[in-house]
C-alpha cells in the first residue's frame, strides 16, 4: 500500500522548512527498521558515522584552519569552484562551490547551498542513484514569485559520504535542478558540524556534528588572525540569516553560497539615494522563478560589525515590497572577504583582502 504524503496545499515560504522537515520524518516512519522497538520520541533523520580509511582527496595542512581542524579532529574535503551556466565566464567571475561526494556508492557532485535548508537530487538523476521518487503536494517556491506549477518529491538515500563521513538514511527533497546532481544544504551542513572556508574552497566535517566548545575555540583563533565575527540566526524558513546595513539602512541578509550575486531590493537602493543601473542580468530562483537586477554603487555595505568600503551590490526588482529572503549574501562577496562559515556554531568569520 503506497503511504498517504502529508498534505500541505499552496505552502507558504515561512511553512516550507517545517513541512520539509514533516516530510523527511514521514520517510522514517513509512520504512522502520525492524530490531528496533516502537519509541514515543520521533527518530533521527539520519545517522552520522565515520569511515575509514581517509580518503586520498582530503586539502592538505597549509593553513591554520588546517592545523585546528586536525587538532579539534575534524575530516576535510576540498571543494571544487566551477562556472554551472555553459557560458564562458572571466577568470575572476565568482563561480559555486561544488563537493564530489558518492551517493548510493555512486560518484555524484553536488552544490554548496547554506542558502538551501535541505539537501535535493535533481529528478533527472534518479535512474543514476537507484532512487524512487514519492509525488508531494509541495508546490515549488521562491521569493521571487509566490508559487509555480512545479511540486517537489521525496526520496531517501540509503548514504550520502564524503570523506571519511558517511550519513545513512537521508530523506531528500526532489527538484529539478540543472548542471549538478544536487545540491547539500543547510540542515545537512549543521548535522555534520560543517565549517566552510570560502577563499581556500573546503569543507570541514565533524561526524559527531557541531559542539559550543569547538565553536568557541574556532572564533578565538580566527579573531587573533584578523578575523571578524558575525553572529547568524536560523530564521524559521531553515535559512542563514545575520544583520547587515547599507548606507546605514539597516537590514537583513541571506548566508547564501548558492548565489553568485549579493543583492538586496531595489526599495533600499531608492531609500539611500543609489544611483541603479539596469543590467542583463537576472537572478533566478526556484521553479524558473526570475527576476531582473541592477547595479549600484554605495559608499557603506556593513555585514554586521564588519565593513565594506566603496561596495557594488545588485538591487532585484520585485513586485512585492522589500522581501528578506531575496536579500542574498553571494558567494562572489563571501570569496572576496574571505568568509569562513561556521553552520553550527552559527557564525560567520570576515577578513579584508590581505
Amino acid at each position: 500500500m503506497e503511504p498517504k504524503s502529508v498534505e500541505a496545499p499552496n505552502p507558504t515560504l515561512s511553512e516550507f522548512a517545517k513541512y520539509a522537515v514533516k516530510l523527511r520524518e514521514q520517510v522514517m516512519a513509512q520504512d522502520p527498521a525492524p530490531t528496533e522497538p516502537t519509541s514515543p520520541s520521533p527518530a533521527p533523520a539520519a545517522t552520522v558515522s565515520e569511515v575509514k580509511p581517509p580518503p586520498k582527496d582530503t586539502a592538505g595542512d597549509n593553513s591554520t584552519l588546517d592545523s585546528f581542524s586536525k587538532q579539534e579532529g575534524f575530516g576535510v574535503v576540498k571543494l571544487k569552484q566551477e562556472n554551472l551556466d555553459n557560458h564562458k565566464a572571466h577568470k575572476n567571475d565568482p563561480k559555486h562551490l561544488i563537493v564530489d561526494v558518492d551517493v548510493n556508492r555512486v560518484s555524484a557532485s553536488l552544490m554548496v547551498d547554506t542558502g538551501t535548508p535541505t539537501t535535493n537530487i535533481a529528478r533527472g538523476r534518479l535512474k543514476k542513484f537507484d532512487l524512487v521518487e514519492r509525488k508531494t503536494s509541495l508546490r515549488v517556491t521562491s521569493p521571487l514569485r509566490s508559487a509555480s506549477n512545479k511540486f517537489y518529491g521525496i526520496a531517501k538515500l540509503s548514504m550520502l559520504a564524503m570523506g571519511n563521513c558517511m550519513i545513512q538514511d537521508l530523506p531528500v527533497l526532489i527538484d529539478a535542478i540543472p548542471y549538478v546532481d544536487g545540491v547539500f544544504g543547510s540542515d545537512d551542513l549543521h548535522r555534520i558540524g560543517a565549517v566552510l572556508d570560502c577563499a581556500e574552497p573546503a569543507l570541514y566535517y565533524a561526524p559527531r556534528g557541531p559542539r559550543s566548545d569547538t565553536s568557541s575555540k574556532l572564533a578565538a583563533m580566527l579573531q587573533s588572525n584578523g578575523f571578524t565575527q558575525v553572529p547568524m540566526r536560523l530564521t524559521s524558513n531553515h535559512r542563514l540569516e545575520l544583520a547587515c546595513s547599507i548606507d546605514g539602512v539597516p537590514s537583513t541578509i541571506v548566508v547564501d553560497t548558492g548565489s553568485l550575486a549579493t543583492c538586496v531590493d531595489k526599495s533600499i537602493g531608492t531609500k539611500v539615494g543609489v544611483i541603479m543601473k539596469h543590467t542583463r542580468t537576472v537572478l533566478i530562483g526556484s521553479g524558473g522563478a526570475k527576476a531582473p537586477l541592477s547595479s549600484g554603487h554605495v559608499k557603506q555595505f556593513a555585514i554586521g560589525d564588519f565593513e565594506i568600503r566603496d561596495a557594488d551590490i545588485n538591487f532585484v526588482h520585485l513586485k512585492k515590497a522589500d522581501h528578506p529572503l531575496a536579500h542574498l549574501l553571494g558567494i562572489g562577496e563571501l570569496v572576496s572577504n574571505s568568509a569562513i562559515i561556521d553552520v553550527g556554531g552559527l557564525s560567520m568569520y570576515l577578513r579584508h583582502p590581505q
